[in-house]
This record gives C-alpha cells, structure tokens and sequence, in this order.
C-alpha cells in the first residue's frame, strides 16, 4: 500500500513538472491564472508525498535499530556459548591434574562452580556489577527484576564470565576441600566479591574506569582475582598429604610432585580453554554493531591465539634448556603457558600490535614459570597451577599492556600514558587487597569450624567411593578376562622392609597383574624388584584405578578390590 502511494506521488510530481516546463513557452495573457491552478491543485499531493518519505525513514530506521540490535544480541549469544567452553576446558584440566580416586569428585565441583555462579550472580552479581548506583556499587535488578529486554544478552554474557573466578579456585584446592564449602565460597566470590570489582574496572561510571584502568578482556578483573583467591584458599587449607613431606635421606629437600591420572585430559582441556578464550576476548568489545567493532573483535581473536603460542612456547622452551627448572620437554608445561599467555592478553588484546601480542603471551609464559617456582619453594600445593597461570600470567599483561599498545608509552612516551601505567598498576594492588579481604577471612572461618579439610583417612583413601558412590573408572568397567588380568593377591613381598614393622598402612596391599609384569598400584617408586621394568613406570598403571605418589614412604590401605581406592 506505502509504496503504492509513493508511486502515484511520483507520477503527480513528474505532470507537476511538466506543467511547470510550460512557462517556458512564449508569454500568455492566461499564464498566471494557469499556473495558480497547478501549483494550488498540487500543494496538496506534496504534503502528502512528504509525510508519506517521512513515515517510509521513520520505518527504515526502526528497522535498522532493530537489526543492530539483533546483531548485538546474535553477537552475545554466540560468543557467549563459546566462551563457556572455558567451563569445559576447565573441568577437563582438573579432572586429567588430579588422582583416578578423585575424578567424579573435582568433576562434580568443577561444575558446581557453574551452577552456583550462575545462581548467584542473577540473584546479586549483575544489580552489584551494571545497574544503576554510584561508582562502587549498583543497587537495582536483583535476580533480573525489571530489567529491560535488549540488556538480557549482555547480562547473560557477564553471567558466564563470573564463573572462571569461583573455578579456579577448585582447582588450586583439589583434592582435599571439603564439599560444602564450595557453595560458601562459589555464592560469595561470584555474587558480591567479582562483580563488586568489575563494576569498579568496567563499568562506565566505575571509579577505576574513571581514574584511566585499562583491561579490555580481564588479564587483572578475571584472571589476578581468581589466582589471588586461589593463593589464599591453596595457603590456608595446606598442602595434599605427602606433598611436601620431608626428604628422605641422602636426598635434597624439595617437593614431591604427585601426577594426575591423564594427561590427555589436560591437553583437551587446554585445546578447549583456548577456543573458550577466543569467544571470551572477542565479546568484550561489548558490539559488533557500530563502526570499528569488527576491527577489533578481528584484533582481539587473533591476538588472543598470538599470546597462546607466545606463552606456550617460552614455558616449553624454558622447562627445556633451563636445568633447574625440569630440563625435559613437558607437554603440561607448554599447554599451562599457553593458557599464561592468553591471560596476559586480555588486558590490551583488542589494541596490541601483532609483534606485542606474541611479546605478551612470552612475558606470561615466563610469569608462570616463575610464579610456579615460587609456590614450590613456599610449600604451597596448587595442583593445578591456577595461581602460577592466572594470577602471575594477568599480573604480567595487566602492567605490560600500558606499555605495548599502540596508544601505549612505547608508541606515545607522554604524560597521558604513563598515568594509564600508574591507573593499572594501582589497579593490580586493588585486585590483590579484594581478594585477600574476602578470601582470607572466608577460608579461615572455615578451617576455625572444622569443615574446610576432609579427614586424613578420606584424603588417602579418596572421596570418589567415599562421599559419591561413584566410581570414575569402575572396575567392572575395565577387567576382563582376555586382557590377561588377574586380581590375585600376591603379598605384601613388594612393600620396603621399612614400612613393613612400622606402618599400619600396608596391611591389605593390592597387586595387580599386566602381561608378564607386575605392578602394584600402591607401591612407592622406590620399591626394589627384580624384574627390568623402571620404578617410575612399575608404580603407574594404565588401567588399575589409582596413581601412586612416587615419593610416599608408606603404602596406603586398598579397603576393597571393586573400589580401588588406592592413591
């Protein structure tokens, strides 16, 4: 019908002009009579035709409106869904880090973690973090209440990114954390603590936003909190037992590292983490609907997967040629520095020359390194390196980024630039007080009331029988007859004669049977034998359900042969 009308208000103007090129002819002693007549019989028609283009912009702007506005959302949703890959990687990581024994135990808590964030932060988190209140706090939307339509995407998109807080600390604390404190901690950390100091960083009105913080995809908001936390909570709960327990004789006092039961695991975990990275600095741009946002969104992705290989290739080489630290080429070493690296990216990702990004990602590989030196020579137990790989590897792109953009000291040398390095830094000091004021008190209390730590007896034995009835790797899953498998039990000829006369421990012990070796699940990789198999790999097996901690001087209980409990 609207394009009807404009069509015959076209053709009214073009006879309007025509009998306007008629005044071109010779003079007529009626010409001003007709022209009356024409310009008053199509007044009218002009009107019309004006308010009909006006309607017909009006309608092409709402449509416009409409369709940045789908985009914006389509770009949140999307993004949103890869970036909770990370949530995946993550649960990976932790599951392959730790003991077959506690598998369906860090599997349940690592998606805990998700659950409860999200809970938490639609009650408290985004009120506290975008709504409407001052420049510390927000104070309107609890749990989404009146909160307008087009803000549901973005508010979805905050939601997943709260949850990498709470995760990371799960892993620095496997292993030995009591399960009810996780939904203590996941409530707090990702209800109140996170988004109280994101609104400071982010928001618009925020007071670190305001002074000049900078931290475009959260190397010091997401990555420094979460691995300040996890020092915190790692320091207080203690170490795992037999981690740091003192040097047998004639050896040099160091940590005893215990592995966990799959690397593969961690390598998908890692490969997933990466690909949730990827969506997690690309929606930090917030838009994809104004100019320049596909620029940046472009900067940001492949600078991100810049600072992976740069990160990951300086903790390989590191670990490699540096004697002191392992000299071994370590497939977990390169996969945790490249996770460094992308930690260190996020704070100038969407602005950092190509050449800056990789020089990025090697100065958080090398940050992770040494931040995991540091806890090994503290005696702190971080299974999983969270601390080492967020807090040092963000702590690293947090103070470099003001120095490597392109609106950075490098490129500018002014005053303006500088005080963005003084913002960031103050902004580091920021994030390491907040995390310490909740997390200090929290996992105190906690210890104080006796519920931060499961039981000696239960850390040994492993929670996955004990408090879930549900065996990561049962046997009934794996033992069959045309393996060659034998669950005879061959003796305790295999304990040392030391633990034999003073440990209680060894009674019960379990052997296993695999072609023509035998390999005792419980044994320390010290054990004397008489066949040619390495200690190292007699004390792992593929396929029982328990790796050993190959500097444990004491064989641990095996209460069932079904529920292979053994460390």
């Amino acid at each position: 019908m609207r394009m009807e009308a404009v069509s015959n208000l076209v053709s009214n103007v073009s006879n309007l002009v025509a009998n306007v090129s008629n005044f071109s002819q010779p003079f007529d002693e009626n010409r001003e009579e007709r022209a009356s007549v024409v310009i008053g019989g199509n007044e009218a028609m002009l009107i019309e035709f004006n308010a009909a283009l006006l309607a017909d912009f009006r309608h092409v702007e709402r449509t416009l409106f409409a369709l940045q506005r789908n985009l914006d959302d389509f770009y949140f949703v999307t993004l949103t869904a890869i970036t909770f890959a990370m949530q995946c990687g993550f649960a990976f990581m932790e599951v392959g880090l730790v003991r077959t024994k506690n598998t369906t135990n860090i599997l349940l808590k690592s998606t805990i973690d998700a659950f409860v964030g999200c809970l938490s932060y639609w009650l408290f988190g985004y009120a506290i973090a975008w709504s409407q209140g001052n420049s510390f706090v927000g104070w309107h939307h609890w749990a989404f209440a009146n909160l307008q339509p087009e803000k549901y995407s973005e508010a979805f998109y905050q939601m997943i990114f709260t949850n990498t807080a709470a995760t990371i600390v799960s892993g620095a604390v496997a292993e030995r954390l009591n399960l009810p404190c996780y939904f203590v901690y996941g409530t707090l950390l990702s209800g109140f603590a996170y988004p109280a100091l994101s609104r400071w960083g982010w928001y618009e009105g925020g007071w670190l936003k305001q002074m000049g913080f900078r931290d475009f995809g959260g190397s010091g908001l997401v990555h420094m909190f979460s691995g300040a936390c996890a020092l915190v909570a790692a320091t207080i709960i203690g170490p795992r037992a037999g981690r740091f327990d003192p040097p047998r004789q004639g050896e040099a006092p160091h940590g005893q590292h215990i592995p966990g039961h799959s690397l593969p695991f961690v390598g998908l975990g890692a490969l997933l983490l990466i690909f949730g990275f990827l969506g997690f600095n690309a929606a930090s741009q917030l838009s994809l609907s104004k100019p320049g946002d596909g620029i940046i969104v472009t900067y940001a992705t492949l600078n991100t997967l810049l600072g992976a290989s740069g990160g990951a290739l300086t903790a390989l080489f590191l670990n490699r040629f540096l004697p002191f630290w392992g000299n071994y080429w370590s497939y977990l070493t390169m996969m945790n520095g490249s996770v460094a690296g992308m930690a260190a990216i996020c704070a100038g990702c969407d602005s950092l020359p190509s050449w800056a990004a990789v020089l990025s990602g090697i100065l958080g590989g090398i940050a992770f390194i040494v931040g995991r030196a540091l806890l090994e020579k503290l005696e702190v137990d971080d299974p999983v390196d969270g601390f080492a790989i967020h807090f040092c590897g963000g702590l690293a792109g947090l103070l470099s980024a003001p120095f490597l953009i392109r609106e950075g000291i490098l490129f500018k040398g002014d005053a303006i630039s500088a005080v963005g390095f003084g913002c960031n830094l103050l902004g580091a000091v920021v994030i390491i007080c907040w995390a310490v004021i909740w997390c200090l008190p929290m996992f105190a209390i906690l210890r104080w009331a006796g519920v931060l730590r499961i039981p000696l007896e239960m850390e040994l034995a492993g929670m996955d029988a004990a408090k879930h009835n549900e065996l990561a790797y049962p046997v009934s899953a794996w033992q069959e007859k045309q393996h060659g498998f034998d669950n005879k039990i061959l003796g305790n000829n295999w304990v040392p004669p030391d633990t034999k006369m003073h440990s209680p421990l060894s009674a019960n012990l379990t052997l296993r049977r695999r072609d023509s070796h035998v390999i005792d699940s419980t044994c320390p990789a010290s054990c004397p034998s008489t066949n040619s198999e390495p200690a190292l790999l007699r004390s792992v097996s593929t396929l029982n359900l328990g790796e050993v901690n190959p500097a444990l001087d004491v064989s641990v209980p095996v209460l069932t042969m079904k529920r292979s409990t053994a460390l």
